[in-house]
């Protein structure tokens, strides 16, 4: 398979990798880091167990390990996508993401989900990120 140029994969030791095949977690391209949703699954449970918030801190913990690996850092975050399977628990993921983010805070979609992958997460985080220069 050809990859398009000016592509760059990111991985770290500090976020466990997709199976092989599926997606990346990160990739720099077009002056943008995109980073690929994340959550705070472990092949025994969620860390966090049932809080909204550490499932929270967790998946922001792991999208900002990618973003430094990436060269980048949490005020490049120019839009977060969040994925709540509890609406009226969003303002536990607030509470998470201003101990992340300050002014100007990033442009945020949450969407209310059914499910995630595993029966045990509650949120799951993606991210646009502006590429170091």
């Amino acid at each position: 398979m050809i990859r398009p140029t000016g592509i760059r994969k990111v991985t770290t030791a500090a976020v466990p990798e997709p199976p092989p095949g599926l997606f990346s977690n990160c990739l720099v391209a077009g002056g943008f880091i995109h980073v690929s949703g994340q959550h705070a699954g472990t092949p025994t449970g969620a860390i966090g167990g049932d809080s909204v918030e550490a499932q929270t801190r967790e998946a922001l913990r792991r999208v900002l390990a990618l973003i430094e690996a990436a060269g980048g850092r949490a005020s490049d975050v120019v839009k977060l996508t969040v994925f709540l399977t509890d609406m009226s628990r969003r303002a536990e993921v607030g509470t998470a993401r201003r101990e992340v983010f300050a002014e100007p805070f990033p442009c945020s979609t949450l969407v209310g989900v059914e499910a995630l992958v595993s029966p045990d997460l509650l949120v799951e985080i993606d991210a646009l990120v502006l590429a170091p220069a």
